[in-house]
């Protein structure tokens, strides 16, 4: 399944499946005609039901009920609009630290962004002046609480996949010499356009991903570059902390980003950057 959120023909924000390019299945007015009728009024209920994904598929084999809308008419927002945590990891593909001549980090390096970077839309990111580098990375979705899960185990506990691009300011993180203010501006995690469900994408460490400034592409790689796996990274993770359905992991991003290019490529206003990974799909923000 493909879920996402959306603003639809009544401008409510609404919980939907993407049934074919065109297509929304409105999820709130399909289960109110069902005799499986809940109320899930976001992505991140869905995921907190226990059985929501399997409640879902259900309602999607009545088709009899199905209430839609066509894409067009929409607008299509973040697929997790209020994550609980956003987890980061850093240094985390080998093409990364080949091409800045850097160590493969022999442990995980991870930071964490707040609800309040997520990109409502994508669509525009402003730069308030800032030096400012993309980052197309795999967004991890988690489906169930889980807690010191071992990275064996991990994959059970994994909603999804979605595309992210972790902007971050490089001038910011320089200046602390820490991430905290470079990683946490408002709107610095576009995401989506959708929350792939993991029954879809066969193996998710070998998905092509790249980026691309004014179509020009500045990173080429494969999930296969990193470091330490998704697994690896919830097992890390769930170590320390609990993760709860709707959290996302930023995995890392692969070599070119903007510090990566000589001269540095840092974005500019009015620039439209695009991070695509196969099977998943690709988010484009403008640059103002």
């Amino acid at each position: 399944m493909k879920l996402v959120t959306y603003i639809g023909r009544a401008g409510k924000q609404l919980p939907g499946v993407l049934l074919l390019e065109n297509i929304i299945l409105n999820i709130e007015e399909s289960a109110r005609k069902s005799r499986l009728h809940r109320d899930l009024s976001s992505v991140r209920e869905l995921l907190e039901a226990e059985d929501g994904l399997e409640w879902l598929e259900r309602l999607l084999a009545e088709a009899d009920i199905q209430v839609t809308e066509k894409r067009s008419d929409c607008q299509l927002l973040a697929p997790v609009m209020n994550p609980e945590k956003i987890l980061g990891v850093a240094l985390n593909y080998k093409d990364f630290c080949v091409k800045g001549g850097l160590e493969f980090p022999k442990t995980l390096k991870v930071f964490g962004k707040y609800p309040s970077a997520v990109n409502p839309t994508g669509g525009e990111f402003c730069l308030w002046g800032r030096k400012v580098t993309y980052e197309g990375e795999l967004g991890v979705v988690i489906g169930k609480t889980c807690r010191n899960v071992r990275a064996g185990d991990a994959g059970d506990y994994i909603a999804g996949y979605t595309v992210v691009n972790d902007i971050s300011a490089n001038d910011r993180i320089k200046e602390d010499v820490q991430l905290f203010r470079g990683k946490n501006m408002d709107g610095a995690l576009p995401m989506g356009p959708v929350l792939v469900t993991k029954d879809e994408i066969q193996d998710p460490m070998k998905l092509s991903i790249a980026t691309w400034v004014d179509g020009v592409k500045v990173q080429d790689s494969s999930t296969d570059q990193m470091i330490f796996d998704i697994y690896q990274q919830v097992e890390y993770f769930s170590e320390f902390m609990t993760l709860k359905p709707g959290d996302v992991i930023a995995t890392g991003t692969p070599a070119g980003t903007a510090l990566q290019h000589e001269p540095p490529c840092f974005l500019k206003k009015g620039q439209r950057v695009a991070v695509e990974i196969e099977s998943i799909g690709r988010i484009e923000t403008r640059i103002v």
